[in-house]
Formats: structure tokens, C-alpha cells, sequence
């Protein structure tokens, strides 16, 4: 069974575990050997963590024998994203400047999911600071995406290495953190289920900021039900229970403004393909405008955004002193923030709330709100490092729908829907009220079963 793990969900794997047919010693040197032979340029996996994965596998596999698991998640590999502290393992965040910072104490969300018996593989890469949607870092690599063995092209940032590190088998599930994107964009173009959560649902303590207002963190997995089980570890609630789940008279409201203008045409057809799905499965589908989403991209065109403000007000002084450390599309990014005068950033945050409030309320007749996740495929990453221009406008568009959702404060899950065309995955986000991930996880089951039969490209690399 040993070859098959890791095309396995986190549940199927911790399943194995509990029936006595996998052994969580022998999983977790199965992750870690594959990280050595796939990953030899370290792109994926910044640095791996053997000893701990071990010592908690050895653990796991103690508690299975002796029938005291502490839940479906026990003795299941986990990658984790290099801004997410680790007790005596150097943190980065994806940025030399942090090479030599190592926590003394797990982030909150690692200790969560530490108590839940999971086993930690190691740090993943990431984009600078968090802070952009492509996820090119010039400083250690960029990860491949796997969809395209012949050119290399953006994984989705930030979280990079983490939706790449579950695409490939190099773990079964991985966490990132979402502040525009982070979790979706690498989730939608690695062919993966993404859930960006309800700020303040899940802790950041120990997880180094981008824009504390707007951080959130969230899982990468294989499925709806693995990002079920792991936000409840992470939010260190009961998880999810998607037994039933039904598009049947369900009402799916799909957003007809905005989030298509950017949009590519074989995004557009494989979207607009899974919708008609998904009213085939039962749901009604009602196109609606969002007039909030206007307010918003209004909102950030007249003061500018939120995350450059709260970003470089929160490393100015890190970056400014070693400003030749940090890429420098990031760090022009982050010097935006410093024309946002305090006035205008209060009147962007209470236009933002303004708008949100009224979004809830519009969203409250449909049990989800839909819009292609990401409007463009995974671009070539050569011609983004040779050309600024083009990597800031790409990397706009490639932000684009999943940053409405952290300005307007919803949850949101994305979900693989098929291809562009070219073989590369495409993703639907279903976007929710905050603090309804049950609600939205139960509807995103039921469209990922409705999906099911969609030919889904699969990893060339």
C-alpha cells in the first residue's frame, strides 16, 4: 500500500491508521523520502523537520496500538507554511532578512494540530512576506507547477509551497494563510481544494503578519472533507458533518459583475460549465450583481489597499534597513503603503465595513456566493521575472476575485471545477457570511460531488 499514500486523502490515510493497516512510522519516512527525492532543489519545502516527524509518528503509532487515538487525524503528515512559528526551527517567511529567526514556542495552530496527533513534515515556501499572489522568490526558488512539465509556471502565491507540496505527494495536507489570496490562488492552480476562513475564527498568534486586520490561515487538501476535519483542529472546534449534503433546492447566487472582467476565456468555460453542473445537481442558480464589489475596487482606486498600509507599517523598519534583502517587486508593493495617510485609511476601513455589512446582508438568500476563483491560468513565470510591468499587472488579475472576499470580510472555499482547455486547473470559489464554514463546507460538498465526473487534469511534474 506504501506506493499508494500518498495519492491519498488525510482521512483515507488516518483511517489506515486507526484499522491497524498503516503505520504512522512508516508513513512519515514515506512523506520524508519523497521530499528528498522529489524536492532536491528545496523549492518546495524549505527545510524539513525528521527528528520531530519521527518522535510524533512514534507517538501516533503507540497511541493506535494501544487504541487511543485522539481523533481521524492522528499520526497524518502535515506541511506547514514558513510563517507559521516552530519551537527551535528557523521562520522565515519566505525572506532572508528572517534566515537566522528561530521561535522558542509552536504558533498556536501548530500546537493545535500537534495535540491532535499530527505529525509535522516541515516549513513550506513561500512568497516574501506573504505578500503576492504569483509567488516568485528569487531568494530561495520558486516551486514548479506541476501541471506543466514543459514550462515553468506560477504555483500561486503565497502559499507556494504549500499547495505544490499536497499536488505532488509530498504531503496529504498543508497549511496557509490568507490575507488576499494565499490560500485560494495556490489552491485553485494546483488543482486543490482551498478554505480561506473568517478572520478571527482561527488564531495568528505565533504566525508572522502581513496585515494583521485581514490574516487569516487556512488548509490546502485534497478535498471538502479534509478541510473540514483540519479546520477543526485549527479552530479547535468539532468538525464539520457533511453526511446529506444536498444541492437539492439549495439557491446558489453567482456573482455577474466584476469577477469575470479579467477573466480568460478557457477560465470562463470551465466555470461556467461547472455551474451548469451544479444546476443539473439540483441547485437553483440565480445571476446577480454585487454592487458591494464595485464599492470595494472604488474604495482601493481612491485610497489605496489595506494590506500595503498595515504591511509596511509592520516591517518598515525591517525591510528599510536591509531593503537590498527583499525582492524588489515586493518591497515597491509594501512602499505603496507609505502614501495611505491614517485619514485615508480609516475612511477605506469604514467604507470596506460599510459595504461588507451590506454584502452579508444580499448574501443571506443564498446558501453560497460563486465567482471563478482565479480569472487567468497559471502563468509563465520567465517572462513576470523579466518584465515588472507584467508582474504586477498579472499579478493584479491573479488577485483580483479572492481579495473581495478578505476586504468584505466572508469566508470562502475554492474547489477544482477542470481545465482551462490546456490542462491547467481551474478553480470555483464559493464565498460565505463570516463565521459559516460549516454551512459553506456542507454546500461545497455537495458541488464537489455534483463536479465529480469533470476530467481533471493531472500533475505532469
Amino acid at each position: 500500500m506504501a506506493e499508494a499514500w500518498h495519492d491519498m486523502t488525510a482521512l483515507e490515510l488516518g483511517a489506515g491508521i486507526g484499522e491497524g493497516a498503516i503505520d504512522p512510522v512508516a508513513l512519515a519516512e514515506h512523506f520524508l523520502g519523497r521530499i528528498d527525492a522529489v524536492d532536491t532543489d528545496h523549492s518546495i519545502y524549505l527545510r524539513t523537520t525528521p527528528e520531530r516527524a519521527l518522535a510524533e509518528a512514534g507517538a501516533a503509532r503507540a497511541r493506535a496500538r494501544n487504541g487511543r487515538r485522539i481523533g481521524p487525524l492522528d499520526g497524518v503528515p502535515i506541511s506547514w507554511k514558513d510563517l507559521v512559528d516552530s519551537a527551535g526551527v528557523a521562520t522565515t517567511g519566505g525572506s532572508p532578512i528572517f534566515a537566522d529567526r528561530v521561535p522558542q514556542a509552536d504558533a498556536a495552530v501548530l500546537a493545535r494540530a500537534t495535540r491532535a496527533g499530527m505529525v509535522c513534515l516541515g516549513k513550506t515556501n513561500l512568497t516574501e512576506f506573504a505578500f503576492s499572489g504569483l509567488a516568485i522568490n528569487p531568494h530561495f526558488g520558486t516551486p514548479a507547477n506541476p501541471y506543466d512539465a514543459e514550462v515553468a509556471r506560477a504555483p500561486g502565491g503565497s502559499s507556494s509551497g504549500a499547495g505544490v507540496s499536497v499536488a505532488r505527494g509530498l504531503a496529504p495536507i498543508a497549511i496557509g494563510s490568507d490575507t488576499g489570496g494565499s490560500v485560494r490562488i495556490p489552491a485553485s492552480w494546483n488543482g486543490l481544494v482551498g478554505l480561506k476562513t473568517t478572520i478571527g475564527l482561527v488564531p495568528v498568534d505565533g504566525v508572522l503578519p502581513l496585515a494583521p486586520s485581514l490574516d487569516t490561515i487556512g488548509p490546502l487538501a485534497r478535498d471538502v472533507a479534509d478541510a473540514g476535519a483540519m479546520l477543526g483542529v485549527l479552530a479547535a472546534r468539532p468538525a464539520v458533518d457533511l453526511a446529506g449534503a444536498t444541492l437539492a433546492g439549495q439557491r446558489l447566487a453567482v456573482a455577474a459583475n466584476v469577477v469575470w472582467d479579467a477573466t480568460e476565456p478557457g477560465v470562463e468555460t470551465a466555470v461556467k460549465a461547472a455551474i451548469e453542473r451544479l444546476a443539473a445537481a439540483g441547485a437553483e442558480i440565480d445571476w446577480v450583481d454585487v454592487p458591494e464589489f464595485d464599492e470595494a475596487i472604488a474604495l482601493i482606486g481612491r485610497y489605496g489597499t489595506p494590506v500595503a498600509a498595515e504591511g509596511y507599517a509592520q516591517w518598515r523598519d525591517v525591510i528599510e534597513a536591509e531593503p537590498d534583502k527583499v525582492y524588489h517587486n515586493v518591497l515597491n508593493r509594501f512602499r505603496l503603503g507609505a502614501k495611505i495617510s491614517a485619514v485615508d485609511l480609516e475612511a477605506l476601513r469604514r467604507g470596506l465595513a460599510d459595504a461588507a455589512r451590506r454584502l452579508h446582508a444580499r448574501m443571506a438568500g443564498a446558501a453560497a456566493l460563486l465567482a471563478p476563483t482565479v480569472p487567468i491560468a497559471p502563468p509563465p513565470i520567465a517572462p513576470l521575472v523579466a518584465d515588472d510591468a507584467l508582474y504586477l499587472a498579472t499579478n493584479l488579475r491573479a488577485l483580483g476575485n479572492t481579495t473581495l472576499g478578505n476586504l468584505l470580510a466572508t469566508c470562502s472555499l475554492t474547489l477544482p471545477c477542470g481545465d482551462d482547455g490546456n490542462g491547467l486547473p481551474v478553480g470555483l470559489m464559493l464565498m460565505g457570511r463570516p463565521f459559516t464554514e460549516h454551512a459553506l463546507l456542507r454546500v461545497g460538498a455537495a458541488c464537489e460531488a455534483a463536479l465529480a465526473d469533470i476530467p481533471r487534469p493531472a500533475p505532469k511534474r
